[in-house]
């Protein structure tokens, strides 16, 4: 009988073991009438390599297509879909796998998904080096980190990186030192900076083929994804960490930051000085965020500029140069139910909307103010538009905005914007 015993607790062990190394749902149940069953439900992916086990049982043993034996115990597995990887259709970003047997993840973390995907986008990042000085004298450099983002040497990185912040404008086709994975190294050219969004790109020119990053959809994270970071912090070039997506839309204010209102990642992988500017990948190693910035008061704090963003500004730099941003002037509060509720019961003759954009400050001067904006206006449509978006395409344009007001007044504004102030 302790034979038995003995046996049939090794035959648990090894199902445990299954569960353990690919992330399956282990699960039993009894009756008096039937002996324990012990299920596990697996990726198909792996239910396709237990093939390979020494202790896996003959296919004579199979009583159903969805299930195997192992020993006297039933192992049953539940077949995971498999989630498609987005496809990024812009043009002249490449795709080099440094392995080809590395296979996307098909949405489970397994002993090898993080080192798959870490050795995708391994020799795409880059470690970058500027001089620093001040008046001539030299002040050390700048250490960063970027990714190659197209074949013909494109550098995607943190403006703070690769621009002198005290030289702004003689700095924006300055000389960056590239340190490839393979030790290759090339002398970059920034060729365009972004301050407010801190995105910048420098290009390197190279008679050899040169390995790419694929960029993925920030739009499709969720908090609790598994992420990694890449990039050379502290000059430790090839450091690779991981973690999960804290927030996928931690807003600018969040962070004490004043001026144009933006939105991060926010992730608890750890980042340092000199990882500023290299990818976020998620488990399929494509590049989703650019890391930008930690909480040096805390640790697991990290934020990336999410790629789909990026993804925006590098259009623009492509068709303008420069990243063309509307201004007309107002301060904008986004509403919702609960914040409208809220408001209400503090002023009852708050307008009666369920969602839009409150006007708290109109700047004097603005366009804003000449087309007639007042503070405590709430947008309700802008050009026929439930959300505010307003695009490039839009400056010097008319367009027509509904605001309501108290006491149900609704009024239609025409306002025209200007090009903001790139410095500001």
């Amino acid at each position: 009988r302790r034979a038995v015993s003995s046996s049939k607790r090794s035959e648990l062990i090894r199902i445990i073991s299954v569960a353990t190394a690919t992330s399956g749902i282990l699960y039993a149940s009894t009756n008096p009438d039937a002996r324990t069953r012990v299920s596990l439900a697996i990726p198909e992916s792996v239910r396709e390599s237990l093939s390979l086990l020494p202790w896996q049982i003959s296919p004579g043993l199979i009583h159903r297509p969805e299930q195997s034996l192992f020993g006297n115990f039933v192992f049953s597995s539940r077949v995971s879909p498999k989630s498609e990887a987005p496809i990024n259709d812009e043009k002249g970003v490449s795709v080099e796998a440094s392995d080809s047997s590395s296979k996307p993840s098909n949405g489970y973390l397994g002993r090898d998904t993080i080192a798959n995907a870490a050795a995708r986008i391994g020799p795409a990042v880059v470690n970058l080096s500027v001089p620093q000085g001040f008046h001539g004298i030299s002040m050390g450099k700048s250490i960063g980190s970027g990714t190659i983002i197209d074949a013909d040497g494109t550098i995607l990185t943190c403006a703070h990186v690769v621009v002198d912040f005290q030289n702004i404008r003689h700095s924006s086709k300055g000389r960056v030192d590239v340190t490839l994975q393979d030790g290759r190294t090339f002398e970059g050219v920034v060729v365009n900076a972004d301050l407010q969004s801190d995105i910048a790109l420098v290009k390197i020119k190279s008679k050899t083929p040169l390995p790419t990053a694929k960029l993925g959809f920030s739009s499709k994270l969720r908090p609790g994804d598994w992420v990694i970071a890449v990039g050379c912090p502290l000059s430790l070039q090839n450091t690779v960490t991981a973690g999960i997506v804290s927030c996928v839309d931690r807003k600018s204010s969040d962070l004490g930051l004043g001026g144009k209102h933006r939105e991060y990642l926010q992730t608890d992988c750890s980042i340092n000085a000199g990882n500023s500017g290299g990818p976020l990948v998620n488990l399929d190693g494509e590049v989703i965020g650019v890391n930008i910035m930690k909480v040096l008061a805390a640790d697991g704090l990290g934020f990336s500029v999410p790629i789909d963003s990026v993804s925006k500004i590098i259009e623009h730099f492509k068709k303008s140069g420069r990243v063309i941003r509307p201004w007309i002037g107002l301060k904008m509060v986004e509403l919702n139910n609960l914040i409208v509720a809220q408001l209400k019961e503090r002023d009852p003759m708050f307008p009666d909307v369920e969602r839009g954009v409150l006007v708290p400050t109109v700047i004097p001067g603005s366009p804003a103010d000449r087309a007639g904006f007042k503070p405590g206006d709430v947008v309700v449509r802008f050009d026929g538009k439930p959300v505010i978006e307003i695009m490039d395409d839009r400056v010097g344009k008319r367009m027509q905005v509904v605001v309501e007001r108290s006491n149900k007044e609704r009024v239609t504004l025409e306002v025209i914007p200007e090009e903001a102030n790139p410095d500001m």
